[in-house]
């Protein structure tokens, strides 16, 4: 079997789409033609030797080849803007203070402060997980920069 490398390019043009709705909003976001999008697209299902896209009403509907390369690439294009943001040198440098309820805590914060971690490994971030109550306190005490709460309420500057 002949190893296949995928162009992060249409990669990128086949995810915009399939976020969009649309391969003609896809080609307006990517700054190209609705044709050159079509190439792409051709171009990755004879990659691929078959289809990721299937007619279905007037739109277009992923295959079940699509849906799987879907997933693997919006991963190959976060690790790839993650590098390149990392090898930019677009440094953050200091400390920034944040506290979230513990829904956010729990499902989100290991996953989402180990990449931002990795990609400004000079920027100390200081998590605290509390209840709404004793986050808009400690935003409105200072001892805060950002919160991440279920409250409508303003809080005070300090």
């Amino acid at each position: 079997m002949r190893r296949i490398t995928f162009d992060l390019d249409v990669l990128r043009t086949f995810v915009t789409g399939v976020d969009l709705g649309s391969f003609a909003r896809a080609a307006d976001r990517l700054g190209r033609s609705t044709s050159a999008v079509s190439a792409q697209l051709k171009k990755l299902e004879e990659q691929l030797g078959m289809p990721v896209l299937r007619k279905e009403g007037r739109g277009m509907v992923t295959t079940s080849a699509g849906e799987a390369l879907l997933g693997y690439a919006r991963r190959l294009l976060e690790l790839n803007d993650e590098a390149a943001t990392a090898v930019r040198g677009a440094e953050l440098a200091g400390s920034v203070r944040l506290g979230m309820q513990e829904d956010f805590g729990e499902h989100t914060l290991t996953e989402v402060l180990g990449r931002f971690a990795r990609v400004h490994p000079k920027l100390r971030i200081e998590a605290r997980v509390a209840r709404n109550a004793d986050l808009m306190a400690q935003m409105a005490a200072g001892r805060l920069d950002l919160a991440l709460a279920w409250n409508d309420a303003a809080v005070p500057s300090p």
